[in-house]
């Protein structure tokens, strides 16, 4: 239960602060209403960090090598530590302050915690250590929670799943 004194009310709440939620705040914006993102984890979301960008990032070296390789009387190597470190520019070192930047920027308010629709244009949202805030949109709440990593067993060895995103891409 909210304390007194710990609710917010804006024209419109986003629950998810992916590619979408972000976009859908920023839609929000442009038109002139006030718009507050909620999110758990890092703002930019999973393609941001796991999945799209750190995958893209590490492909494209293999995919330069090959089409190197390719052309006859050339050869090409790469450094495998260069790599991974291009990949972590990539994500910002899996630290979302640029994007948390950007939202400021462009008039967008950001509150950190799992969100959870509570009635009629109300999102409660854990903040941890015990604390709740309560957000009350005057026009809508968008829920844009995204994807869950997937995690597939691997039938080459037992133990466990593999995650194929958030590890795969961060190893």
């Amino acid at each position: 239960m909210s304390s007194p004194g710990t609710g917010r009310t804006v024209d419109v709440v986003v629950v998810g602060g992916g590619a979408v939620g972000e976009n859908a705040a920023d839609y929000a914006v442009r038109a002139g209403l006030s718009a507050l993102i909620v999110e758990s984890e890092l703002l930019g979301g999973e393609c941001s960090y796991w999945a799209c960008m750190p995958s893209k990032a590490l492909l494209r070296t293999g995919h330069a090598v090959m089409a190197v390789r390719r052309l006859p009387g050339t050869t090409a190597d790469f450094d495998p530590q260069a790599v991974l470190e291009r990949r972590d520019r990539f994500t910002g070192n899996w630290n979302d302050e640029g994007q948390v930047e950007w939202a400021r920027g462009a008039d967008i308010a950001v509150l950190r915690g799992s969100g959870r629709l509570a009635g009629e244009r109300t999102v409660e949202v854990e903040t941890g250590l015990g604390r709740t805030v309560t957000v009350t949109a005057r026009r809508a709440v968008v829920v844009c929670t995204g994807s869950v990593p997937v995690q597939q067993p691997c039938r080459a060895r037992p133990g466990p799943h593999l995650d194929l995103t958030r590890r795969a891409s961060r190893s």
